[in-house]
């Protein structure tokens, strides 16, 4: 049998491997780019939020509003209860965690790690001396975070509220 030094290609399977090239590049978009069906680690992420949020308790649903009347004798609509599931939520949604804490030099990155820093910082927004969240649970402990991790998840979630970039009307 000869071997063929060359194979042409008709041009029906040109075009198919052009549309296949271009399906390919227009698979990939960037991570700003994606929406939330198209973004899989971001399912995988809310998953790891509910194992989270269950772990501490966390309220679910959104806050309520309640006609509430204050002090000045008017009475105002305010936000009554829950919602920190909801506030936890949106900040995953929209925070890129690489940029939040970065691996290297022997820390272990997690992203169960980064979720649990976010909700215990969402919790504490609620109630700042808040108790029950201690770094010798065995939950926190076994997840990996630690005093020194959640404070500098803190600072860049305070930080990127301050510069408008994680802007909520909740937190």
């Amino acid at each position: 049998m000869l071997k063929r030094k060359h194979v042409f290609l008709d041009d029906q399977v040109k075009i198919n491997r052009v549309e296949n090239k271009l399906k390919k590049y227009e698979k990939f978009k960037p991570y700003d780019q994606k929406t939330v069906e198209e973004d899989f680690r971001l399912h995988e992420k809310l998953a790891q939020l509910s194992i989270v949020a269950s772990n501490f308790m966390m309220t679910g649903h959104s806050p309520t509003m309640v006609m509430t009347k204050r002090e000045e004798g008017d009475e105002v609509l305010l936000p009554v209860g829950g919602g920190q599931k909801d506030r936890a939520r949106e900040i995953i949604s929209k925070i890129d965690f690489r940029k939040l804490y970065r691996g290297g030099k022997g820390r272990k990155t997690d992203p169960i790690m980064i979720i649990t820093a976010i909700c215990m910082y969402v919790m504490r927004q609620d109630n700042p001396r808040r108790g029950d969240i201690k770094y010798s649970n065995d939950f926190i402990r076994n997840v990996g975070v630690t005093k020194d991790i959640y404070k500098h998840i803190s600072e860049k979630l305070d930080s990127y509220i301050k510069s408008g970039n994680l802007i909520s009307s909740s937190i």
